[in-house]
């Protein structure tokens, strides 16, 4: 009897402190974040300077806390004597400032790097994908409640080895990229 009424209360103060938990953290409200963006891939393994397009949506709570898709691609990245096209595919958390026209921002998270290429003159083309990190931050500026201009810098990484297709391991370059972000209020 003495174990079932030890239990009942112990339910009874877990349940009790979790609706206090949850009143405490009610959820606030929303913003949506889309920027479409092109920027720059240099450094790491990546030797010539590239052009990348891409974009990210994101929704912020109001205390700066959220989450980001996040898709970029490189053409004809130089890589030692490889010429690659590098896309990636991120899911990250992020935080954003939640007030004021200038917003600093971090990024960090993981997806998937897809790299395609080979060794130049191309004789045997390949297709990899592998595990990558990503981190970094940047700025937003604020022109109105639903636009805005981005700027930002994040490091790419995949601890991959490719041996048979003579890729640098631990593949990694900078990404640099500005563009313009829309902005809308999300129901919660």
């Amino acid at each position: 009897m003495k174990i079932h009424c030890g239990l009942a209360a112990l339910a009874f103060v877990a349940l009790t402190s979790s609706e206090g938990v949850a009143q405490s953290r009610s959820m606030g409200s929303f913003r949506g974040l889309f920027t479409p963006h092109v920027g720059l891939a240099t450094g790491g393994e990546v030797s010539d300077v590239r052009g990348t397009l891409g974009a990210s949506v994101s929704v912020q709570e109001q205390d700066g806390w959220g989450a980001e898709l996040d898709f970029g691609h490189a053409s004809d990245a130089v890589s030692g004597v490889q010429i690659l096209d590098v896309t990636t595919y991120m899911v990250n958390a992020s935080w954003v400032r939640p007030e004021g026209l200038i917003r600093p921002f971090g990024i960090a998270g993981a997806g998937v790097m897809q790299i395609d290429g080979c060794d130049a003159p191309c004789n045997r083309p390949a297709t990899t994908y592998d595990f990558g990190l990503n981190f970094g931050g940047g700025v937003l500026a604020v022109l109105n409640d639903t636009v805005g201009v981005r700027g930002d810098a994040r490091y790419f990484f995949a601890s991959a080895d490719h041996p048979d297709l003579r890729r640098p391991d631990n593949f990694g370059f900078w990404r640099i990229a500005i563009g313009v972000t829309l902005m809308w209020a999300v129901v919660p």
